[in-house]
């Protein structure tokens, strides 16, 4: 039970893992914080602000931690705290590690891992090195890690449930599927490896939840892997906290004038291990492959794969310019045949299969898309 009091602590807003550990460690355990008087709290050395939060929190939810028990078992989500059994060791070791997360699947607290992180805009080279480099280290036995984001993420855990075991770390609560389409991958991902969240289960998605999750793809990891970034990428973020936590930088190398290979380039020069396939971070960790790996480790990630389209999207992706970006209403507009209402899913495949770059629901084609 002490861990359903943790995780209702941090049902409260602006009420974060410190201060949850900070109450923890003065009065002994999450549930005699949570029951402890107003006045011992409010003199407990947590900021005014949170502590406020805290308090407001319980007085407006007092039987909080009962009810969580009895959703969690509703809608079969686990509960993971930092002081269990199955709480990943490496996980603990970073600044600020979650006192808890909810999960879906099967933890190995100890499984070596492997993060591969990059863009939602990326290109078909780029899906390409995602999905190879997912299956190929999966199928020599390491689990990978990534943050179930539409895009390369998305493309490497695909890869790693071809050959074997696979994380996704949330930016949203566990039962808020973000992106839409990978319901069906989030729910593969369970079966077969975990799907995890340190947010309360229904929370969604906004500009400060991502950081947090990828600090714990990078806290999960022995290192990790940027595909396709550019400049301002979130899987720069990512490989700035594997830095800051003593975790390998590995990068995927690009064209020196192609926009997504930007951040990659730039992380190589900065030091960060040039990788051309899955076999350089086996040899970098001295890892056994299995015989059956060895023949899927011959790198082949240089080439593109060849992209067939039909259909409408292939008269969309026709009129889509290369120099300029263009709006749904002009796309519209030069395709009469096109019903507005269908837009959106063809552009959404022509994105998944890095045809085209989108800016503020504008449209460029990609070259080579």
């Amino acid at each position: 039970m002490e861990k359903y009091y943790m995780a209702a602590m941090g049902g409260a807003e602006g009420f974060g893992n410190k201060s949850i550990a900070h109450l923890v460690e003065v009065f002994g355990s999450a549930k005699a914080a949570w029951s402890a008087p107003l006045d011992e709290l409010i003199n407990s050395g947590v900021r005014k602000n949170s502590i406020g939060a805290f308090i407001t929190f319980r007085q407006g939810h007092p039987d909080a931690p009962e009810k969580l028990v009895g959703y969690c078992e509703r809608q079969k989500i686990k509960l993971c705290c930092i002081n269990d059994e199955d709480y990943p060791p490496i996980l603990k070791g970073i600044n600020t590690p979650p006192m808890f997360f909810y999960y879906r699947g099967t933890l190995q607290p100890n499984a070596f891992r492997i993060g591969i992180v990059g863009s939602r805009h990326n290109t078909a080279y780029g899906q390409n090195v995602a999905l190879e480099l997912g299956e190929q280290l999966a199928a020599a036995g390491l689990t990978v890690v990534s943050g179930a984001a539409r895009g390369i993420d998305s493309f490497a855990h695909r890869g790693a449930l071809k050959a074997g075991r696979t994380v996704a770390v949330l930016g949203c609560g566990i039962n808020y599927i973000f992106p839409r389409e990978n319901k069906n991958l989030f729910e593969e991902i369970a079966e077969r490896g975990v799907v995890l969240s340190e947010f309360p289960p229904n929370l969604k998605p906004n500009p400060g939840t991502f950081p947090s999750r990828n600090r714990i793809i990078a806290g999960l990891s022995k290192g990790v892997v940027v595909v396709e970034a550019d400049f301002k990428s979130g899987a720069l973020i990512t490989s700035n906290y594997a830095s800051e936590y003593g975790r390998d930088v590995f990068a995927v190398p690009g064209q020196v004038y192609a926009k997504m290979s930007r951040g990659c380039n730039e992380l190589i020069r900065g030091g960060a291990k040039l990788i051309k396939g899955a076999q350089d971070i086996l040899n970098e960790y001295n890892f056994a492959s299995t015989e059956k790996a060895i023949d899927k480790l011959e790198p082949k990630i240089t080439t593109e794969p060849k992209i067939t389209l039909a259909g409408a999207a292939a008269k969309v992706l026709e009129m889509i310019p290369f120099d300029r970006y263009i709006t749904d209403e002009e796309i519209i507009d030069k395709l009469d045949d096109i019903n507005p209402s269908e837009l959106p899913g063809i552009m959404l495949e022509l994105d998944m299969k890095g045809c085209v770059e989108e800016d503020a629901g504008r449209y460029k084609r990609k070259v080579g898309g």
